[in-house]
């Protein structure tokens, strides 16, 4: 077998990995992602460990590089950091995630078996195993994991039956498969060619059929929406001179849609601690609930707790229904700084000096005759972080961000994938609210139904219908999913493990 050599093989692997985040929103060239890994698979088969290493970081590099460049300017720019500082924070990130591709590089050279066993099943469990743990690892990074980039293709049906993780193992198969089919016809041997293509074929469409199953049933009335983007510059958000400009305006919109059943305001839309906005938000909550309105305000909150005080990112429920949500999966060093005792210089650069706490209830809000499962900023990266509010009986889903942070980038676009892809995962509609965008609210298949364009003041007006139910993701979110792909690949591994052991293990 021909196996990849040369300076050109090198760059080929870079290149994949600067393709693959176009197969992501913005630009959503989402069939880029059948074959983006197909130079990665083929490194697998080089004969050193340090060659397959080496490409595999230069496609994670490419990968990670381009599709986080947006963090740059984010660090600097709105965390303050200064250049000297930011610069080799952003690389140490992207070094860190190019890791997993190179590790999977390195590992997959030393799992042998037949061509079709490896590319077809053995390799695209050893990637989606390393996914899971680059979502996992120091509390979880999964941006840009293979399977949301398929929210707008035929693949899409596979997310409510297996999630973005169990998508992805879809997608590496397909890589798999095309790989095989383009060896076998490149040697004339057409019936090898074939069945790898038909197999793809087959898994699309059984991703088309699955598509257009309703998993999940209709619960309840329409719930009258009204989604409020205050477009607030993140540089003025907390400038103490324009704060009652910044109030006034999110009060002006409100007041004019209360007769909907629900207005969302995006993520700390109130730019000062709950406490000091007491008057502010009565009024509101006065008003709201004379119409029988339900308003869900982003606000961050404060409280002292043995000597120390603590911040929290909140949402807030005022006016015909009351009751609160604190985001739980925080940002390292955008909201507490980890190992604090060793890496205290980082609390200048974190609001609140890096001491805000998580909260510990994933418990949907009642309003009424729904429950809405909240989530807060980056928490709809994390599938499980929404399941736990669905397992909790969420029939509505809301997101309310701030990604005014990432400025006039790719990471708005990125971000708001991730909330298609949850509602459809979940089989429920989902509300997303973002401060200066992307605002929009999806049906039970991520499909959209009102949006505000970015980088303007607006109120989108929506009817969602919640849903109840279960997708068979909601069933594997609960574990039986990374449970059993890490199960499958210690198995692979034990059968098929060709690389050095440990010397109790030689024989």
């Amino acid at each position: 077998m021909t196996r990849p050599g040369g300076l050109g093989f090198d760059l080929l692997c870079l290149a994949a990995g600067l393709a693959l985040p176009l197969a992501f929103a913005p630009w959503s060239l989402y069939p880029l992602a059948w074959v983006a890994l197909i130079p990665l698979f083929a490194v697998s088969e080089a004969p050193g460990p340090g060659l397959r290493f080496r490409r595999g970081l230069w496609f994670g590099l490419g990968q990670f590089g381009f599709g986080l460049y947006w963090l740059l300017p984010t660090i600097h720019t709105f965390g303050h950091m200064p250049l000297v500082l930011a610069v080799p924070t952003w690389v140490l990130l992207v070094a860190y995630c190019a890791l997993y591709p190179a590790l999977f590089a390195l590992l997959g050279g030393w799992l042998g078996g037949p061509a079709a066993l490896r590319f077809a099943a053995v390799l695209p469990l050893l990637w989606v195993g390393l996914e899971a743990l680059r979502g996992w690892a120091f509390t979880g990074f999964p941006w840009l994991s293979l399977g949301a980039s398929q929210a707008p293709g035929p693949l899409a049906g596979w997310l409510p039956v297996a999630g973005s993780l169990g998508t992805g193992l879809v997608l590496a198969v397909v890589n798999g498969l095309v790989l095989l089919a383009g060896r076998g016809l490149a040697h004339r041997r057409w019936l090898v060619g074939a069945v790898p293509l038909l197999a793809v074929a087959a898994l699309a469409g059984a991703g088309s059929v699955a598509a257009g199953w309703n998993w999940t049933r209709p619960d309840g009335p329409a719930v009258e929406a009204a989604l409020v983007q205050g477009n607030v510059p993140q540089g003025e958000k907390w400038d103490a001179e324009r704060r009652g400009e910044i109030l006034g305006r999110y009060e002006r919109l409100t007041r004019a849609h209360l007769d909907a059943d629900l207005v969302v305001w995006p993520e700390t839309a109130v730019p000062l601690y709950a406490d000091r906005a007491t008057g502010y938000l009565n009024s509101l909550a006065t008003d709201a609930r004379a119409r029988g309105s339900t308003l869900l305000v982003g606000v961050p909150e404060r409280e002292w707790v043995a000597g120390r005080q603590r911040f929290y990112n909140s949402v807030l429920a005022l006016g015909a229904h009351q009751g609160r949500y604190r985001k739980r999966h925080l940002v390292p060093f955008g909201e507490y700084v980890p190992l604090s005792s060793v890496l205290f210089f980082a609390e200048r650069f974190v609001p609140g000096g890096g001491t805000f706490v998580g909260g510990d209830s994933a418990e949907p809000l009642a309003l009424g005759g729904y429950r809405a499962g909240l989530s807060i900023c980056y928490e709809d990266a994390f599938p499980r972080e929404v399941a736990a509010t669905v397992h909790r009986g969420a029939t509505l889903l809301v997101n309310v961000t701030n990604d005014a942070w990432f400025g006039r980038s790719i990471g708005p676009a990125q971000h708001a994938q991730l909330a298609r892809v949850r509602a459809r995962e979940m089989g429920r509609p989902m509300l997303r609210v973002a401060n200066t965008g992307l605002t929009f609210a999806t049906d039970h298949t991520g499909r959209a139904l009102a949006a505000i364009p970015p980088d303007q003041a607006g109120v989108a007006e929506v009817q969602v219908r919640p849903r109840a139910g279960v997708t068979p993701y909601q069933v594997l979110a609960r574990g039986w999913l990374s449970g059993g792909l890490a199960l499958a690949l210690v198995v692979a591994a034990a059968f098929l493990w060709r690389g050095p052991l440990p010397r109790r293990f030689r024989r």
